[in-house]
């Protein structure tokens, strides 16, 4: 979570570390094509107004650099951006946020009690097949992390399961660069999860790419959507939903939540019945889609077979 009584001083001390003028700043931020004015920069630095939009956090990305300062070091600080738009209703969903208490539990239990005990997840890009033909629904996930501190790099991922969805614990399988540590296996809760661990030692500071897959063992009708939550911000942030089958969704929303707010937008399915969403920068916070399957009709029955369940 972002420590917003850190950011005035620490990017007062970077500044008189450089030498630099306000008004140089200015001049050399707006050179790299991130306007900023001499009052903004005396009212951050004195903590007199916060960073509170895409374009600010640019320019803060800017100002890292300018600086000397590690990448996100500043705009860690800062939080997420403020955010409008109206409230999301509840849905049921595959991803990694759920029931709050059982979700905090399972990651206690698997050894990430604060976000500094995860991996900083820096590119992230998941790749989800929703096969209406099958019961197994299957999300492939590929990071590049980078250490916080030296030692094993770590990540949980947990699913907490509606009470809607079968109770069956999902596969969670290990495809480059990793391996499963500790598990959580709550079937009463209807909790499970993983410790996932990279590969190799890291000292801080270093970069790794892993990937692994989860089996989620429902029909299409029973995955209402798909999110992904991250503790920290992230550079990149890549979701694709992939539909197979015979049935498609009749409506299809992105969100994106954080504590400032949320927002939530129709989007459509393109020619390969897929879609695709990205964010640059975003974080901490929860990101991804949902959707609606609408009433099945006979016809899709007769193409599979047999019914699917529904809601």
């Amino acid at each position: 979570m972002a420590d917003e009584g850190l950011f005035a001083p620490e990017l007062r001390a970077a500044i008189e570390r450089s030498g630099l003028s306000l008004t140089a700043i200015s001049q050399r931020l707006r050179a790299r094509r991130r306007p900023v004015s001499v009052g903004t920069l005396s009212n951050w630095q004195s903590g007199r107004s916060m960073p509170g939009g895409e374009q600010s956090l640019g320019v803060v990305a800017a100002l890292e650099d300018l600086l000397g300062r590690p990448p996100d070091s500043l705009a860690d600080l800062v939080g997420a951006p403020r955010l409008r738009g109206r409230s999301m209703r509840p849905t049921s969903f595959v991803g990694r946020r759920s029931s709050k208490e059982v979700f905090r539990d399972a990651l206690d239990a698997l050894g990430f009690e604060a976000p500094e005990q995860y991996a900083h997840e820096r590119v992230f890009h998941q790749l989800a097949v929703i096969d209406s033909s099958t019961t197994v629904q299957r999300f492939d996930y590929r990071l590049t992390v980078r250490a916080l501190e030296s030692g094993i790099c770590r990540l949980p991922a947990v699913h907490v399961l509606e009470p809607t969805e079968p109770n069956v614990a999902p596969s969670y399988i290990p495809l480059e660069g990793c391996s499963v540590g500790r598990r959580v296996v709550w079937p009463e809760r209807r909790a499970y999860g993983v410790e996932l661990r990279i590969d190799g030692w890291l000292d801080a500071g270093q970069v790794a790419v892993f990937a692994y897959r989860v089996e989620m063992h429902a029909a299409a009708s029973e995955v209402t959507g798909s999110l992904y939550s991250l503790p920290r911000r992230a550079n990149d942030v890549l979701l694709e939903v992939e539909f197979r089958g015979g049935r498609r969704p009749v409506d299809v929303e992105r969100y994106r939540r954080t504590e400032a707010g949320e927002i939530v937008t129709p989007v459509r399915l393109d020619q390969r019945d897929r879609v695709q969403l990205s964010e640059s920068r975003f974080g901490p916070g929860t990101f991804g889609l949902r959707w609606d399957w609408g009433e099945e009709d006979e016809d899709d029955d007769a193409e599979l077979g047999e019914p699917l369940g529904g809601w």
